[in-house]
């Protein structure tokens, strides 16, 4: 069965959350998993904050599992702090592999600055792509500049000795928007991982159906590739406090996927549940698939419909954009 056919069945329960954590550096936000399976120990690098949302503090922590469902965060969290970073202020969507050949973790990372003055956004004009080493996944060797501009979530596929490939959001031009940035991916070619060559057309932009396309995760089916990506669906807003005097909109984001980049869009893979109960009503994002053995398991960053979270210095927060405190983790059985 190809992947872009998987029926994933969701967990009831976040794997890791910053509303059951009881670290307090990731309190606040939680997300962008990312996790390979090395032998039948399974690692997971994420993203989180301590203090409020959308600031310039996020790091990075690791947890680990023997299942790939029940995770211990590490003790010594966070592993990789704003004072690793060679350029900008913030860790974002790192993107880990396993390079076997050479006994090494490899990480592509993406650095950003908070615009001052400007948007509420954990985000810049001027986002770069960073790139590190590790022989146990927990002491990295960070390059020590940036490797490309203009960048957003990588997913990096090593094919052979001197041939990685690297699917990734960028502005088609060099001064281009935020809004263009979340709207292309494109293909990246690389010998070494470090200097890349970027196609010059995009693998998959934003149509009338998809509201940008964002956050890919690639992987080989077959003589093929897979892409899951996140999308806010044309159409998808849903109404909150319909009968009230001040009744809100909020879009709804979810994971689409496409086989050799012919896109399955009337549906997504794996939905927002849109019920404001769940973990994972409003938003499901940032795809990370990994083959289990006998099962698939897809991780995954959610949020809930709450807009309410206590701060690093225990005052009441509001992101009325929404928080993302959850990572969850869906599975479909291999046939």
């Amino acid at each position: 069965m190809s992947m872009h056919l998987a029926k994933w069945q969701r967990r009831e329960e976040p794997v890791l959350s910053a509303l059951t954590t009881r670290q307090d550096w990731c309190r606040v936000e939680l997300y962008n998993p990312t996790v390979v399976r090395v032998e039948d120990r399974y690692m997971m690098w994420y993203i989180a904050h301590g203090t409020a949302t959308r600031t310039d503090d996020s790091v990075v922590g690791f947890a680990e599992s023997d299942d790939g469902i029940h995770w211990n965060e590490h003790p010594d969290n966070p592993i990789l702090t704003r004072d690793d970073l060679p350029a900008c202020d913030a860790w974002q969507t790192p993107h880990v592999i396993f390079d076997a050949d050479e006994g090494l973790y490899k990480m592509w990372f993406i650095m950003s600055t908070v615009v001052r003055g400007g948007p509420t956004w954990l985000v810049s004009f001027e986002q770069q792509l960073g790139y590190a080493t590790s022989p146990d996944g927990l002491k990295w060797d960070v390059h020590p500049e940036p490797i490309y501009h203009s960048g957003r979530r990588p997913c990096v596929i090593k094919d052979g000795p001197g041939a990685y490939r690297m699917w990734m959001n960028s502005s088609p031009t060099p001064d281009g928007s935020f809004d263009d940035l979340v709207r292309h991916i494109y293909r990246f070619e690389s010998t070494d991982g470090i200097e890349w060559t970027r196609d010059p057309e995009p693998a998959v932009s934003h149509n009338e159906k998809l509201r940008g396309t964002i956050y890919p995760f690639v992987m080989r089916d077959g003589d093929g590739y897979i892409m899951w990506y996140g999308a806010w669906p044309a159409g998808g807003e849903v109404l909150i406090d319909a009968g009230s005097e001040s009744p809100l909109v909020r879009p709804v984001f979810e994971i689409y996927c496409c086989l050799n980049w012919t896109h399955h869009q009337d549906a997504p893979a794996l939905p927002a549940t849109r019920n404001p109960v769940d973990y994972d009503g409003r938003y499901t994002s940032t795809p990370c698939v990994v083959d289990g053995g006998d099962r698939y398991l897809m991780y995954y960053s959610a949020r809930d419909w709450g807009t309410l979270y206590r701060t690093g210095a225990d005052t009441l927060g509001i992101d009325k954009a929404g928080i993302y405190r959850h990572v969850g983790v869906a599975v479909c059985p291999r046939t």
